[in-house]
């Protein structure tokens, strides 16, 4: 059983190495998949909040 275990990693472990799935991503293209998710900037937002303005 242990042998099988360990063949059923060696194999999972090569499987993973031989497969490409790192992706370069400039800060345009994850600021534009962060939109996509409902990302917004802080200076965006047009509520004025109580704590935020001086007294």
């Amino acid at each position: 059983m242990l042998i099988g275990i360990g063949i059923g990693i060696i194999i999972g472990t090569s499987v993973m190495f031989m497969s490409d799935r790192q992706q370069a991503l400039s800060k345009a293209k994850v600021e534009e998949k962060a939109r996509e998710y409902g990302m917004i900037y802080r200076d965006e937002v047009k509520v004025i909040f109580d704590k935020d303005v001086k007294k």
